[in-house]
């Protein structure tokens, strides 16, 4: 609001000092205004913004904007997370989702196309009738995976990384 004020008073100060040539006090409210715009500009960047964020930080223990780097989950914590999903049987429309967006990691990041259609013919056994799952083709050409292998496989992973947590993530 203050930014418009003194944007439109600047310009129209600015066109009135070119219009009244005899008086150059127009010029000169032109350039305070466009002073005091830049000030204010330099002070909402520099100091009223950092100071909320850090009161908004302190006080609701979060920040304003995007995360930063670090805060922001890796490609192997999301597949955890996604595997996470399918192994603890959550809602219908979670585990197809996650089983969408596994399929895409390990058919395109890990270059595991078997591994793909595993994660995808799980949740087709477990819910025949899913509409989002009828663009993934069934290859009738592969040997058929066993699902009891790949849920143990996956619970497996589920018992590893319980054991980590418990100890502290040490490794041994």
């Amino acid at each position: 609001m203050v930014r418009t004020i003194l944007g439109t008073a600047t310009a129209v100060l600015l066109v009135m000092g070119f219009v009244v040539r005899d008086d150059p006090r127009w010029l000169v409210a032109a350039g305070t205004c466009g002073l005091i715009w830049w000030g204010w500009d330099l002070l909402m960047e520099y100091v009223f913004t950092p100071i909320g964020e850090w009161i908004t930080g302190a006080f609701m223990g979060g920040s304003i904007g995007a995360l930063p780097p670090q805060a922001r989950p890796n490609l192997d914590e999301v597949t955890r997370l996604l595997e996470g999903y399918l192994r603890k049987r959550a809602s219908r429309k979670v585990e197809i989702n996650a089983a969408i967006r596994l399929e895409e990691i390990y058919r395109t990041v890990k270059q595991d196309p078997g591994r793909a259609r595993a994660v995808i013919r799980l949740v087709r056994a477990r819910y025949p009738d899913a509409p989002e799952l009828e663009r993934y083709a069934v290859e009738r050409d592969f040997e058929e995976l066993d699902f009891d292998a790949l849920e143990a496989e996956l619970e497996a992973e589920q018992g590893r990384q319980g054991e980590n947590s418990e100890t502290g993530g040490a490794v041994g």
